[in-house]
């Protein structure tokens, strides 16, 4: 199924089990370079299967990550958290937000805002850490909740209509596994056959 369909998704699915739309814009989102290499992916799946407490780098960020468990994924996110720890400004933050790869000048004033708002040394570099991932790979949430979407929708007709779904999905021969998931549903492959016609005769 789109944006679920990789080897990583369907191991991690079975362990973050969403059970609502949201948990499906999160799922599209973990499997990511930004996430991976910034360390969110682990804290989030053990938040998710209540092995770990939810917990956010400040309290002040809590309203920013609740929906993620604390754990930021998304470019809107970084926004966020930049405009509350730093008191950026919206244009700031986006600046922040383009800029992060030539990000010395930013960190300093990042940091002296966060400095100005009381948050400690060790505080200010997990903040810092978790924003440097996002220049890896900067992944906007209304892009996750429209891939979600289809991907709901694509389970949706896969649990209802399996054989409209598959016959679609074969017709396009999108990553070369379906056939072995068709024969597991029980269906038949069958080969293409050119039968043509091709008398000879006098030209």
């Amino acid at each position: 199924m789109f944006q679920i369909e990789s080897r990583a998704q369907m191991a991690s699915l079975p362990r973050n089990y969403p059970t609502r739309f949201y948990d499906l814009v999160v799922q599209v989102a973990i499997i990511r370079p930004g996430p991976i290499v910034g360390k969110m992916m682990h804290p989030y799946m053990r938040r998710r299967q209540k092995r770990e407490e939810v917990t956010s780098p400040h309290p002040s960020l809590e309203p920013v990550l609740k929906r993620t468990l604390g754990v930021p994924f998304f470019q809107e996110q970084l926004l966020r958290i930049a405009m509350t720890v730093a008191n950026f400004s919206g244009a700031e933050a986006e600046e922040l937000r383009r800029s992060w790869e030539r990000m010395r000048n930013l960190e300093v004033n990042l940091r002296a805002g966060m400095t100005a708002n009381g948050i400690d040394s060790k505080t200010q570099d997990t903040i810092v850490e978790n924003i440097s991932s996002f220049a890896l790979y900067r992944f906007p949430e209304s892009h996750a909740a429209s891939f979600a979407m289809i991907a709901y929708a694509s389970a949706y007709f896969k649990v209802r209509y399996l054989a409209a779904f598959t016959c679609a999905i074969l017709n396009r021969q999108p990553m070369g596994f379906y056939s072995p998931t068709v024969l597991r549903n029980g269906m038949v492959c069958v080969s293409s056959r050119l039968m043509y016609k091709c008398p000879l005769g006098p030209a």
